[in-house]
């Protein structure tokens, strides 16, 4: 009579639920030491009730099913590190939608200034946000790398076409009609006049010979148009939560202010504006700029 155990018991041992352990069944991650060739029952032995216990604790924390197949040698202060992050990572966006749950439009003061028509050139690269949190902070952390170097071969390129130095550049969401699931952003520079097509696609190879990244070279004009931009009312020193949900205010401060005064908006977002050549050599912080038909 053999000492291994039913499904059954192995499952009452380990916590592990019958669905749960058909799945890792599949997956290689706990297999029966062995399964009868008549009934199909699985029976499991008792050495692998560590094992069990190890993969059911683990899911009950959050670790990934790929993770799973390393339970025996799993890497414990690494994924410590992981949920610590993670933690730290709710606790900040907890914080920033408390703080936009008290919106007050009270809280800020908008600006209003008349605008010529701009042309702008500039060009959209896709994000590929995955979407784990552990994993949005490294693709940021290489995006904080990648961008500034993005924006130099964009700037090379339109040297390398007689364009002039900008006076004002920006990032927004770009005006596509549609936005993959992983997000776009268009980085955006003033001139830009009389680039053809032959041109942009020269820009988006000197880019991707630069940096390896493939982009859309896009152009256009901003029409004549009331800039709108808010301020706090209060002159405090923003915290990090603050700075986070800077954006989100603004954007329902616009809201509101747009509904007060019957303003027609040119798009549904904010432009992230720097006065200057570069957005990321300036000493000025982005600031948000909601474009507005002029009544």
């Amino acid at each position: 009579m053999t000492d291994d155990l039913t499904a059954g018991e192995f499952q009452a041992m380990t916590g592990l639920t019958a669905k749960a352990l058909r799945l890792y069944a599949e997956r290689g991650i706990v297999t029966p030491a062995w399964v009868d060739p008549g009934s199909g029952y699985r029976y499991y032995a008792r050495q692998q009730l560590q094992h069990g216990a190890t993969v059911d604790l683990l899911r009950r924390a959050q670790v990934p099913l790929a993770e799973l197949a390393s339970a025996p040698d799993f890497p414990f202060d690494r994924w410590r590190q992981t949920v610590a992050l993670r933690r730290h990572l709710e606790d900040f966006s907890l914080a920033v939608a408390e703080k936009i749950s008290i919106f007050d439009a009270d809280d800020f003061i908008a600006h209003s200034t008349p605008a010529a028509a701009q042309d702008w050139v500039g060009i959209i690269v896709d994000l590929d946000l995955p979407e784990n949190a552990e994993g949005r902070v490294e693709t940021f952390t290489g995006l904080a790398v990648d961008m500034p170097a993005i924006e130099g071969a964009l700037r090379d390129a339109l040297t390398d076409l007689g364009a002039e130095p900008a006076t004002v550049c920006w990032t927004a969401v770009p005006d596509t009609g549609v936005r993959n699931a992983s997000g776009q952003m268009l980085l955006a520079r003033s001139g830009g006049a009389g680039l053809d097509s032959a041109a942009l696609a020269r820009i988006e190879k000197v880019v991707h010979a630069s940096t390896g990244s493939t982009v859309t070279a896009v152009a256009g004009t901003l029409p004549r148009r009331v800039e709108v931009t808010f301020a706090a009312a209060s002159a405090t020193e923003p915290t990090p939560v603050d700075e986070a949900a800077a954006g989100y205010l603004h954007l329902l401060a616009f809201e509101e202010h747009r509904a007060r005064h019957r303003l027609t908006a040119i798009r549904p977002t904010a432009r992230q504006v720097v006065r200057g050549p570069s957005l990321f050599t300036g000493d000025g912080a982005p600031v948000s700029v909601f474009d507005v038909q002029p009544g």
